[in-house]
């Protein structure tokens, strides 16, 4: 029997049991008068000398039941309380904690103390007393589970600290949590006989959360029914091609919906022939450009299941704009790879995505940018409608974007750009060793220091310098590059100050806003459409007039405009979510975050 059903199972035992013990004819007037006269006594007798805490530390529990002036949460004169249960099914039915529920909730001995007190026919009294506080330990557990989620956060700032030691790579991920009181909360639900509105009240709150917990039942029906049909590997599939890998193909694709259509005819060698158009291979996926068609010499007729009709293109296009893949209906090898995926992976990768939901601020905001990294976009929402969406390019793997929330409060117009040190000293200084023109190339200029009024140094006065001293130990000089066409930050930036120096620009690299994967920044976030932004922010901002803007960035001197309401910013890593039209999506774990949180689970 399910653990958590037990327990459920348990109770209800006791809640008779101790209703037949406490309420009987004259003795149930008196039982009361006892409970109510002496609860005081007896409940702190328990805690100070017999109860033992299994799952929080005495001393909360301590605190619980002052805050209640030691009177009982979850039983009454008739046993336990209906609130009481619901709280055991919440637990017991969170979708999030099912694979982690025992460990977190140390359920075989919780099972086992209860046993134990259903079995103490002496002492009626302290059981029911003793039950309460185990009650009240699991609420508090489950209450502050939802507040912080069981990720083992500073074993991943650890993780991260010494992925920085080994690698330098410089990954950061700042998390939120809501300072609530989970007595406070406990003591207002029992008055209101409903746990339902305070777990909410905390509970996380993104977009479509409720959808993608429904989508973990989904998947698991698919794994009770045997899980996703295997596609064989292949090199390639595309429409024309005739193999039974396309029928195994088929079936994937109905299986996750995709494929609404079925086929139940054959078809001539001659329609193949006829309605077969070699297609160039122009996806991401690093495949060989070979048209893999295994061709019919016997001039039998081809089942459709066998056949890669405009359908199964169709699917597969689907297939692959829900895996934030290159979506040109050819199989190839990744996408041959997220067809394989199980859905158990899907389902424990759908639950890590739960838990960071958690770890976001629980307001969001009204109206606020959101840029999910595994998705490279960008989405500016107000009153939960998209008013505005846009390819994005993120931090490369080894320039990792930083997870956090901040405001927007400014944005720059014709910005130069203040030449981070570790370019400086990793990619600018080298090439100008190379070629001693190559900062008057680019309109580079040279500065003693970081302070903004500190003097310009001529560049042939330092590059002997450059080329004798060690980098390392080069004096702290401001490289900035003057707004031109040349310049990285293109016309503009939209600020939003936070210690990890990120925010979001404008590019003259507009090609690589096609690709599907689109890591290539340094860490800061490049717009494919930042007129776009700008002119939508102008809207409602009664400070950016866009005639002005225009004229200044016809300009070339640098201009800074402070927004009338700041715009909260969020910068999140989903690699998986629903979306605003109801479809489950997948990403790829470009960071491997997925990987490494996935083992710091309590």
């Amino acid at each position: 029997m399910n653990r958590l059903k037990f327990i459920v199972v348990t109770l209800a035992i006791l809640n008779g049991y101790l209703s037949a013990n406490i309420i009987e004819n004259e003795t149930q007037t008196k039982e009361k008068i006892f409970l109510k006269k002496d609860l005081e006594k007896i409940s702190k007798n328990i805690l100070e000398k017999e109860y033992q805490a299994l799952l929080i530390n005495k001393k909360t529990l301590k605190e619980y039941y002052q805050h209640n002036n030691y009177e009982l949460y979850w039983m009454n004169e008739n046993g336990i309380k209906e609130i009481a249960l619901s709280l055991l099914e919440k637990i017991k039915n969170d979708p999030v904690l099912k694979p982690h529920v025992n460990k977190i909730f140390k359920l075989n001995e919780v099972v086992e103390k209860l046993t134990q007190l259903n079995n103490d026919s002496n002492k009626t009294q302290e059981s029911l007393v003793a039950i309460d506080f185990m009650i009240t330990e699991l609420y508090d557990k489950y209450m502050n589970y939802i507040l912080k989620g069981s990720i083992d956060w500073k074993a991943f700032d650890e993780k991260l600290k010494m992925i920085k030691k080994e690698t330098e790579i410089n990954a950061q991920w700042d998390k939120y949590s809501l300072i609530k009181n989970p007595k406070v909360l406990l003591k207002e639900a029992i008055e209101n006989n409903d746990l339902s509105r305070v777990f909410k009240e905390v509970d996380f709150n993104y977009p479509n959360v409720e959808k993608l917990i429904l989508a973990i039942n989904d998947l698991e029906a698919i794994t009770a029914s045997g899980g996703y049909a295997k596609v064989p590997e292949i090199k390639s599939l595309r429409i024309g091609d005739t193999s039974e890998v396309v029928k195994a193909l088929r079936t994937r694709l109905a299986q996750s919906k995709e494929l609404i259509k079925t086929c139940e005819n054959t078809i001539s060698v001659e329609n193949i022939i006829t309605n077969t158009t070699f297609i160039p291979n122009t996806t991401n996926e690093n495949t060989q450009n070979e048209e893999v068609i295994q061709n019919n010499t016997s001039q039998e007729p081809v089942s459709c299941e066998n056949y890669f009709d405009e359908d199964l293109k169709t699917a597969v296009i689907s297939f692959q704009k829900n895996h934030g893949l290159y979506a040109d209906g050819i199989v190839g090898s990744l996408t041959q790879k997220f067809l394989n995926m199980s859905a158990d992976e899907k389902i424990a990768q759908i639950r890590i995505n739960l838990e960071r939901m958690r770890s976001l601020p629980r307001d969001l905001g009204e109206k606020y940018l959101i840029v999910n990294i595994p998705e490279f976009r960008l989405k500016l929402i107000e009153n939960d409608s998209i008013k505005l969406s846009m390819n994005v390019v993120v931090g490369e793997r080894k320039h990792p974007t930083p997870i956090f929330s901040d405001k927007m409060s400014y944005i720059v117009l014709n910005p130069k750009w203040n030449i981070p040190t570790s370019i400086t000293k990793k990619e600018i200084i080298p090439k100008l060793i190379k070629d001693p023109n190559y900062l008057a190339s680019k309109g580079i200029d040279i500065y003693e220091s970081w302070h903004p009024e500190s003097e310009k140094i001529n560049t042939q006065d330092i590059i002997d310098a450059f080329i004798l001293e060690d980098l390392d130990s080069m004096p702290n000089f401001r490289l900035t590059q003057s707004p031109s066409s040349e310049n990285p930050l293109g016309r503009m930036k939209f600020m939003f100050p936070n210690k990890h120096a990120v925010y979001m620009h404008d590019t003259p690299a507009k090609s690589l806003f096609s690709n599907a994967r689109r890591a290539y920044s340094h860490g800061c976030i490049r717009l494919a459409k930042p007129q776009e932004l700008l002119n939508t922010i102008a809207l409602e901002d009664k400070s950016l007039n866009i005639d002005k803007i225009d004229s200044i960035l016809k300009d070339t001197a640098e201009k800074s405009i402070g927004l009338s309401k700041k715009i909260p910013v969020h910068i999140v890593y989903l690699t998986s979510w629903v979306d605003e039209a109801g479809q489950l999506q997948f990403r790829e774990d470009i960071y491997n975050y997925d990987k490494i949180q996935k083992s710091l689970y309590y």
